[in-house]
């Protein structure tokens, strides 16, 4: 799914018209139901001030000083400014014409993360140059890091934020790292380590352990060369105002250092306040948070953020993993099965996430007090913006958009992706060496064209260490590929021609397995397609039965391509008549797709055709499902009451529901025909009848253009249109030159 274009002006005012609006006037700013219910209580409010998109932020930011309130932050990006205020002054502003919407900003309350496990205190570092990952190997083999570890990718030239809890920088894990830039938004300072007085947590420092740790024997981070920016956003151990608008403010911040990847183990749902974000409001469109992350995306900044860990029910993810364009990452074990806890979607406007899992069940992980395991999408996240990381090294030209799609593409889940994990754990080695993924250019549509149809595709952006590329195509008749397959090849180019023909109306499956220099591997299973008919009557080739008057008519059928060797197609062309099959025309081995009878065909008799084609020893037949009569010009010689057609009926193959009589009278004078059960009584009489008086022309009846003369068709009613039981009826003609009969099988009212 490409990246919605993001409107702030149409994304506040949705947002608007879900708070209630004062009914001062159209200038007046909306009031979320929360504050308004708090605007009658002596205390102090933090809110969002939203600022109409034509008036400067710096007009509000006075208004906030003059009315005796505090800025908390000034947001570019959402033209909003958040503000501590008495709820005095509030009462004033909520009837400035500068504001457009005036909104809470939520409080997050943690929920405990999944137990941690103590393990090892911090140890001496093996000697230089040993390559040991230790116990932080797991995840590097889940995801297939490795191929990319060896060649030398560690994240190099890129700049990674991360927003979290705090940061001890002074650790020897961090001892080789490079912070780019530190900042702790819930004090306003440059020191993102805990402070005197500050009760000791884990998860930022874990988080970052995953990315930029680097000591050796205990933990190597997937990107322990990139450049780091620590915006300390949240304070898990105290009630301290660490709220939405630090994760606004820090995204900003982060963007003004040029951070290409931000890594988020933070989500926001349900609020000490009593807000909470109602599942609907989960739409991509609503928080404040996810909101700038897509502005975060627009500006190139791939954001990677937890799932959240309130599974196993549906929808229980938080803000911002509704964002389009967030890479939201779920939680698998080591074996790759998901966890539990790990959230799960969909949205409130019912896309797809999370959009990959990743390891986040018994992570080893750094601490301030030594290495531990623990569990979490938090640890999930950190591994995947580590490898979002190695892909923007390897690809700098890449948006968020193409590395999430590259992800998801090699991912395990990437041919049913569903809202438990998305697109499944991807294989970032391949994702690395085919990010585009394999796209497929033929066949264009499941229904084929050729019987020797050709196979083409892409792998675009292939770097220089994947090059040259193999290509596996696998064609078999089944969607588990568990038969005996039609076509298996391997090959270094991205086209095949099928070298025989497919049979007609097959259907098959294609399978490519590409494969890079670096033995990097990915594969693309194709949806059912079919192969075409091999002949298609293009004449005399409709369901019910045609009159024409020309004895040598012309026969026309088309095929569809096929190539050489497997073609070109010969055709033998037959001609039967209808009742007994008794073969009236034979041609063989024809090279062209017409052909004119060699001598006329008999009048007033019932034929089929039929065309086999040959493409070497296979054979394929297709026959015309109706019928064509030749019917003279001139005055029939004879008196004649031809069979019924169709007989029986009604008829399920060609649809019709009655059956249409035929005769040629060759003495003008009174006529007389009736529908007769066996014991001789009429249940219909046709002539004389609304359309025939009692004395009729020389001349033939019942022919109707192609087809019948709706007078001259039964449908197994009786005069006063109720309907006759199933049975044999008798077609009585009575004419000057004498009587016919034929019988009619009617299959009764129920067949349909």
């Amino acid at each position: 799914m490409r990246l919605r274009p993001f409107d702030l002006k149409s994304a506040v005012l949705a947002l608007a018209a879900l708070l209630t609006p004062l009914a001062a006037g159209a200038q007046q700013p909306a009031v979320s139901p929360f504050v308004q219910r708090l605007l009658s209580r002596d205390t102090t409010l933090t809110v969002w001030l939203f600022v109409r998109p034509e008036r400067p932020l710096a007009d509000v930011t006075v208004l906030v000083s003059q009315a005796g309130g505090q800025v908390r932050t000034a947001s570019q990006w959402l033209h909003a400014v958040s503000a501590n205020l008495p709820t005095g002054a509030l009462r004033s502003l909520r009837r400035r014409p500068e504001l457009e919407r005036i909104q809470l900003v939520a409080r997050f309350v943690r929920r405990p993360e999944p137990a941690v496990q103590a393990v090892a205190p911090f140890a001496p570092s093996p000697a230089p140059g040993a390559d040991d990952f230790g116990p932080s190997i797991m995840p590097y083999n889940r995801l297939n890091l490795m191929p990319l570890v060896n060649r030398g990718f560690r994240g190099q030239g890129v700049k990674i934020a991360i927003l979290d809890t705090g940061f001890e920088t002074g650790l020897p894990v961090f001892a080789s790292t490079t912070v780019l830039a530190q900042r702790d938004f819930i004090n306003h300072d440059g020191v993102v380590r805990e402070q005197p007085g500050e009760c000791s947590n884990f998860h930022g420092t874990s988080t970052w352990s995953l990315l930029g740790g680097n000591q050796q024997g205990f933990i190597l981070g997937i990107a322990r060369d990139a450049q780091y920016i620590l915006a300390r956003t949240e304070d898990a151990c105290r009630e301290v105002r660490t709220e939405e608008d630090n994760y606004v403010a820090a995204l900003e911040w982060a963007d003004s250092l040029g951070a290409k990847v931000v890594s988020s183990s933070l989500g926001y749902f349900d609020f000490d306040s009593g807000f909470t974000y109602t599942k609907a409001q989960l739409n991509g469109d609503f928080a404040v948070t996810t909101i700038a992350v897509d502005i975060a995306a627009q500006k190139g900044i791939t954001v990677v953020t937890a799932a959240g860990n309130e599974g196993p029910g549906t929808q229980t993810l938080g803000t911002p993993a509704d964002a389009d364009s967030a890479i939201v990452v779920g939680a698998v074990d080591s074996l790759g099965t998901l966890v539990l806890f790990s959230s799960r979607g969909p949205t409130g406007d019912v896309r797809i996430k999370p959009d990959v899992t990743a390891p986040g069940f018994r992570v080893w992980v750094a601490t301030p007090t030594g290495f531990n395991r623990a569990d979490g999408t938090s640890f999930s996240t950190p591994i995947t913006a580590g490898s979002a990381a190695l892909l923007k090294q390897i690809h700098p030209t890449f948006g968020p958009i193409d590395i999430r799609d590259a992800l998801r593409a090699a991912g395990s889940n990437a041919r049913t992706p569903d809202s438990n994990r998305g697109w499944g754990t991807p294989d970032v080695a391949a994702a690395a060496t085919f990010p585009r993924g394999i796209i497929v250019q033929n066949p264009r549509d499941s229904i084929l064209t050729s019987v020797t149809p050709d196979f083409s595709w892409a792998t675009p952006d292939v770097p220089v260490f994947g090059l040259p590329a193999r290509y596996r195509l696998t064609v078999t008749t089944d969607a588990a590929f568990a038969t005996a397959p039609v076509l298996d090849t391997t090959l270094t180019g991205t086209t095949v021609v099928m070298p025989r023909a497919l049979r007609p109306l097959a259907t098959m499956f294609f399978r490519i397995i590409a494969t890079g220099a670096d033995s990097a591997s990915l594969t693309l299973a194709s949806a059912q397609f079919v192969s075409p008919p091999w002949t298609k009557l293009e004449t005399l080739g409709g369901p019910g039965n045609a009159n024409i008057r020309a004895t040598q008519p012309t026969f026309t059928w088309s095929s569809p391509a096929v190539t050489a060797p497997a073609g070109p197609f010969t055709y033998d062309v037959r001609v039967v008549r209808a009742g007994n099959g008794a073969v009236e025309l034979d041609v063989r081995d024809l090279t062209t797709t017409t052909l004119v009878p060699p001598r006329p065909l008999a009048y007033n008799v019932a034929y089929r055709w039929l065309v086999t084609a040959r493409l070497g020893t296979d054979t394929a037949t297709t026959a015309s499902p109706g019928t064509f009569t030749v019917i003279e010009d001139v005055f029939p010689t004879l008196t004649l009451l031809f069979q019924n057609f169709p007989n029986p009926f009604p008829d399920r193959n060609t649809g019709r529901r009655s059956t249409c009589i035929w005769f040629d009278l060759a003495t003008s004078g009174r006529v007389r025909l009736d529908i007769m059960d066996m014991r001789g009584h009429v249940v219909r009489s046709l002539v004389p009848g609304s359309a025939f008086d009692p004395e009729l022309t020389a001349g033939h009846y019942g022919r109707s253009g192609a087809d019948c003369d709706p007078a001259l068709e039964w449908d197994g009613t009786t005069v006063n249109g109720t309907m006759v039981p199933q049975g044999i009826y008798i077609a009585k003609l009575v004419t000057p030159d004498g009587t016919s009969f034929k019988r009619i099988v009617f299959l009764g009212p129920g067949l349909f």
